[in-house]
C-alpha cells in the first residue's frame, strides 16, 4: 500500500483522515495478566491490547490521522513486510475505532451498527435486585482479609468433608418418600443468594468493586442469578481472577454436603427434604462447572487460561472455518477481542483448537436452550 493508495482509501473512508485521540469514556489501565487493556465506560466492557496497539496509542497526540500513521509504517526496505505491517496497524485501529475508543470529528463515518437480531440476543432482560451489595459483603471481607491462612483452612476443610459426604449421600441414595417441596423452593432460593453473595465477598477481598445483583434470562430463555463482577479484569494474577470464579461452586459443594448430611442422618420427610436439596445442588454445580456456558466453570477456564472473551474469540474462529476466511471478517482488537486472536495462521493448532471449542459451546448452547423449552412445557403440562 503505497501513499497514494492510501490517498484513495482515506477518500473512500473519511475516518482514516480524522486525527486520533483515546475518547473520554475509555480508561487505560494494567489489567490482567499485566497486560495493557482499555476499559470502556459506557459499555462496561474490557479489551486487551497487544504490544504494537500500545505503542501506537503512546504515539497519539490529537492530530495525527490513521493515514498519516500508515505512511510512516516502515518495512526497512522488505516491500512484503511493509504491507504487512500497514495491513496490521490498519486492522488495529479499524478494530479501537468499531469499538469506541476514539474520538473522531461528527462529519467522519460512523462505526457500523449490530444487526437487531444480534442486539436482541445480546441484550439480555435483567431485574436488578441490588445495586449496592457491599455492605452485605464487607465484614465476611474484612474478616478473610485479616484472617487468610485461617480462611483458606477453615474453606479446604469444608470441602474435603463436603466432598467425602456427597460421595456417601450417593453410595446411601434412595428414593425420598415424602418430601416437603416449599421446603427445597425456599432453601434452594437462599442457596443461590448465597452462591453469589460469595463471588461478590471474594471479590471484595481482592479490593474489587461490585456493581449490581439480580436475575436475567440468558438468551431470554434461561433464569440466572448474577453479580456483576466485570472489573475482575483488573485484578492482575491469574489465581485471583480463578478465585472469584469458583466461590460460588465452593459454597455449593459446601451446601451439597449439608444436605447429605442431613438426608443421611435424618427420616421421614426431613431426610425426603434433603434429599432432594442435595441432588438438586449436586445438578446446578455440575451445570455450573460446565465451561460450555457463560457460567462459573467458563469464567474459571478463562482466568486460568488468561483469555479474555473466549466464547466470541472461538465463535469467531468457527465462523472463520465454515466460511473458508481467515481472518473470519474480524479486526486485531476487534469489538468482541476475536480479532486478536485471528492473527495467527488459519490452518494452526491455536485456530482448531479455538474453532473446535466454538462449535462444541454452539452446540452445547442449543441443546441447552432445547432443553429449557422442553422442561417449561413439561411444568406447563403439569401445572395445566
Amino acid at each position: 500500500m503505497d501513499e497514494l493508495q492510501i490517498e484513495s482509501t482515506a477518500t473512500a473512508e473519511s475516518w482514516l483522515r480524522a486525527p486520533l485521540a483515546l475518547s473520554v469514556n475509555v480508561e487505560r489501565l494494567i489489567g490482567a495478566d499485566f497486560q495493557p487493556m482499555l476499559y470502556l465506560t459506557a459499555e462496561r466492557r474490557y479489551i486487551r491490547l497487544s504490544r504494537g496497539a500500545a505503542n501506537l496509542l503512546d504515539a497519539l497526540d490529537g492530530t495525527t490521522t490513521t493515514a498519516q500513521i500508515l505512511t510512516e509504517v516502515n518495512g526497512r526496505g522488505d516491500p512484503e513486510l511493509e504491507a504487512r505491517r500497514r495491513e496490521a496497524v490498519l486492522r488495529a485501529i479499524d478494530g479501537l475505532r468499531r469499538a469506541g475508543a476514539f474520538t473522531l470529528d461528527a462529519g467522519c463515518d460512523t462505526v457500523p451498527e449490530r444487526a437487531w437480531w444480534c442486539k436482541w440476543i445480546a441484550a439480555n432482560p435483567k431485574l436488578k435486585i441490588t445495586r449496592g451489595i457491599d455492605p452485605l459483603v464487607t465484614w465476611p471481607a474484612r474478616m478473610a482479609v485479616q484472617h487468610g491462612r485461617a480462611t483458606r483452612l477453615t474453606m479446604m476443610a469444608l470441602l474435603v468433608a463436603s466432598l467425602t459426604l456427597c460421595i456417601a449421600g450417593l453410595v446411601s441414595f434412595s428414593t425420598p418418600t415424602a418430601i416437603l417441596w416449599p421446603a427445597v423452593f425456599g432453601i434452594l432460593l437462599v442457596e443461590v443468594a448465597v452462591h453469589e453473595l460469595s463471588h461478590a465477598t471474594v471479590c471484595k477481598a481482592f479490593g474489587v468493586a461490585v456493581r449490581e445483583a439480580g436475575v436475567m434470562l440468558w438468551g431470554w430463555f434461561l433464569p440466572l442469578a448474577y453479580v456483576d463482577c466485570t472489573d475482575i479484569y483488573r485484578l492482575p494474577a491469574r489465581r485471583s481472577r480463578v478465585l472469584v470464579a469458583l466461590a460460588g461452586p465452593c459454597v455449593d459443594l459446601v451446601a451439597a454436603g449439608a444436605a447429605a448430611a442431613v438426608a443421611l442422618s435424618a427420616s421421614g420427610e426431613v431426610s425426603g427434604t434433603a434429599t432432594i436439596v442435595f441432588l438438586s445442588l449436586l445438578l446446578m454445580l455440575a451445570r455450573n462447572l460446565t465451561p460450555l456456558l457463560p457460567t462459573d466453570g467458563y469464567h474459571a477456564l478463562e482466568a486460568a487460561t488468561g483469555e479474555l472473551n473466549l466464547r466470541p474469540r472461538a465463535w469467531s474462529h468457527m465462523r472463520a472455518w465454515l466460511t473458508d476466511n481467515s481472518m473470519g471478517g474480524r479486526s486485531l482488537t476487534g469489538p468482541d477481542g476475536a480479532g486478536w486472536a485471528l492473527r495467527h495462521a488459519k490452518r494452526g493448532r491455536r485456530h482448531g483448537v479455538y474453532a473446535a471449542y466454538g462449535a462444541v459451546t454452539a452446540l452445547y448452547t442449543l441443546a441447552t436452550l432445547a432443553l429449557v423449552v422442553f422442561e417449561m412445557r413439561g411444568i406447563a403440562h403439569l401445572l395445566g
